[in-house]
């Protein structure tokens, strides 16, 4: 004798009627799987600094672009999903707990609080270098050399290795709030010399049609550096996967790749 195959309603009513338990739990998980949220990882999305910090952040005809956002797309696994976010303060993203995993390029340095983030291993090493103009280069010895200059510095940065120069006054900090105007008055004297990291300064000096390289003279020996690295808001289940970053990350460093991001800017 043939017996049809009933339909799903026609099954699920079957359940129901025969065996009511099972039916409830069958509902509850199909429920359950249709209201699933996103799963922590499916996407990650980049907060950038719109008031730019070049080359890493910046943006162009209201385009986000940097190396950052470079480094950023081949460092986080294959099944995430890379968004962007154009923030004024795009710090404030990673105090978040909300739905959305966040990250930003930081530094362990750079954050008071550093136990509020989720951090990977390190990414790329910055430097800050001593700049000076080309006519009148100055190499960095130590403290002693810099004694009686007046050193530019981005208003509200921090340069550990020269704090005690400008709290002792055996030389003046003058602070402006853009890295342009500090350059374009390194270059006509305002300042004896200007601190910078030496991808910010590289950058602006190499895309400026008022300045280039022979004005100035970046000198062989760092102040310091600060190694950088994604700092992530603490989404529940994100923990979970900054093994899968870690291992990119150490593997994109093996093989140069980002090496060869920043030697394009």
């Amino acid at each position: 004798m043939c017996q049809a195959i009933p339909t799903k309603g026609v099954w699920l009513f079957a359940v129901i009627h025969k065996r009511p338990f099972a039916a409830v739990v069958l509902l509850v998980l199909a429920w359950a799987f249709l209201a699933r949220p996103a799963q922590a990882g499916d996407s990650v999305t980049f907060a950038l600094f719109t008031r730019g910090w070049p080359p890493f952040e910046m943006v162009v005809d209201g385009e986000a672009r940097g190396a950052a956002l470079d480094i950023f797309r081949v460092s986080m696994p294959k099944d995430v999903e890379t968004q962007i976010m154009m923030l004024p303060a795009s710090r404030s993203a990673l105090r978040t707990s909300g739905d959305r995993v966040y990250t930003r390029l930081e530094s362990l340095d750079w954050m008071d609080n550093e136990s509020l983030y989720l951090w990977s291993d390190p990414v790329v090493r910055l430097r800050t270098v001593l700049v000076s103009r080309g006519d009148n280069p100055l190499e960095y010895r130590g403290e002693a050399n810099l004694h009686g200059l007046t050193i530019g510095c981005i208003k509200s940065y921090s340069y550990p290795n020269v704090a005690s120069l400008f709290k002792s006054g055996k030389a003046s900090r003058y602070d402006v709030n853009s890295d342009v105007v500090l350059l374009r008055m390194l270059k006509a004297g305002r300042v004896d010399v200007a601190l910078f990291d030496e991808y910010t300064a590289r950058w602006i000096i190499h895309s400026s049609s008022e300045m280039n390289m022979n004005d100035f003279h970046v000198a062989k020996r760092e102040l310091g550096s600060t190694e950088l690295r994604f700092a992530f808001n603490r989404h529940p289940g994100w923990e979970a996967r900054l093994p899968e970053v870690n291992e990119r990350i150490r593997a994109n460093r093996k093989a140069g790749v980002y090496k060869e991001i920043m030697d394009r800017y």
